[in-house]
């Protein structure tokens, strides 16, 4: 058992070690150099691996660069399965599901193909680029649940991020490959979002234009979608949590479910996930049979402390020395196996002591 953690130990700074030394290569992009450049704008530093016999680059978030590009070509796949493809996925949403309705999930941009490409046409939305312009102008595949939160509690994302895990767990690759997860965005939004979970942000900041409404405070790293989403977004949540055994924080339970009430169901989101279930063979029932909802009658998978505190520790881990961070992660991982565990263990006797109440009033 310790020479295990000793070895996660040593992966685990290792990854940290290279994921923070900065690279003189820039990215070489699956699709052209200008794509490759709008990841290089954000500064970020690289991890180079190599996947299906392909140069790939890995932030130090575990995504892969390039990875939620919205195109109309397959492109190679790291997975060693064809159980489920997050770029079979992307395939399926450009053509099928958004072609008839090409529009931004953050930005209502509409958008269009150019050389197998899907761009935004930021008139039509008033779009303007904050920060990142090469970016702003392609759009990309959006975990409405990033793959962070789903992916960060697995052992393989401790040992290569989104590409291990993909590549050694089909849970995962379903997870990531789920079309009801998925939305369209402004490629800068999708970074500009990052794994930052959603909440209310002050202020009407127009940091991408006066009639975008979506914002990001960078400081709390909290991200805010347009009202027109609320629903969307909580029912997606909700969906994602039932489906895959995830965590919802009383304070996020709280929030999606008085967004779902403000924004119901609409005639499209009735429509994608109709065309969702014929693609994928299931639906969002919060979509089929919604309703509205408060607190108490969702049940929340609660999130303690040690989560709130592991998720401030690693979005701060650029500042952190890489000891403090690997030992955090290899306690977290340890936390999260001794959860289980206890969960595993509680729902026996809670079966037993409801059997017993059985029996004594039967007697």
């Amino acid at each position: 058992m310790h020479f295990r953690l000793f070895l996660s130990f040593l992966v685990i700074i290792s990854a940290a070690t290279q994921a923070d030394t900065p690279t003189q290569t820039l990215p070489q992009a699956l699709f052209s150099a200008e794509q490759a450049d709008a990841y290089s704008a954000d500064h970020q530093a690289l991890r180079k691996i190599t996947l299906a016999g392909f140069a790939r680059y890995m932030t130090q978030d575990g995504d892969l660069v390039d990875e939620d590009i919205a195109s109309l070509e397959p492109v190679p796949l790291a997975a060693r399965s064809s159980d489920y493809s997050f770029s079979q996925s992307k395939l399926v949403l450009a053509k099928k599901i958004y072609k008839d309705h090409p529009i931004g999930f953050y930005s209502a941009c509409r958008f269009q193909a150019q050389a197998k490409l899907l761009v935004p046409d930021w008139k039509t939305c008033g779009y303007q680029a904050r920060k990142n312009p090469e970016r702003a102008k392609r759009i990309e595949w959006e975990h409405v649940v990033p793959a962070w939160v789903f992916g960060h509690q697995l052992q393989c994302w401790q040992q290569g991020g989104r590409a291990a895990c993909r590549d050694h767990n089909a849970q995962f690759r379903q997870m990531e490959a789920d079309m009801h997860n998925l939305v369209p965005a402004i490629g800068e939004l999708n970074g500009d979002r990052s794994n930052f979970p959603y909440g209310m942000v002050n202020g009407e900041a127009r940091a991408y234009g006066a009639k975008v409404n979506m914002e990001i405070d960078f400081k709390t790293r909290t991200a805010e979608p347009p009202e027109t989403v609320y629903g969307d977004v909580a029912r997606i949540n909700f969906y994602m949590r039932d489906r895959y055994k995830l965590t919802l924080s009383q304070q996020q339970l709280q929030l999606f479910s008085a967004w779902n009430n403000l924004d119901p169901v609409d005639a499209w989101e009735q429509q994608r996930n109709e065309l969702i279930r014929q693609a994928q063979g299931n639906d969002n029932p919060y979509v089929t049979h919604y309703q509205r909802v408060d607190g108490k009658q969702v049940n929340a998978i609660e999130q303690d402390w040690v989560d709130e505190l592991y998720l401030m520790i690693f979005n701060q881990r650029s500042s952190l020395p890489y000891v403090v961070f690997a030992l955090a992660t290899i306690l977290y991982l340890g936390y999260l196996k001794y959860r289980r565990t206890r969960t595993t263990q509680q729902k026996p006797s809670s079966t037993n002591s409801k059997t017993t109440r059985k029996t004594r009033k039967a007697k």
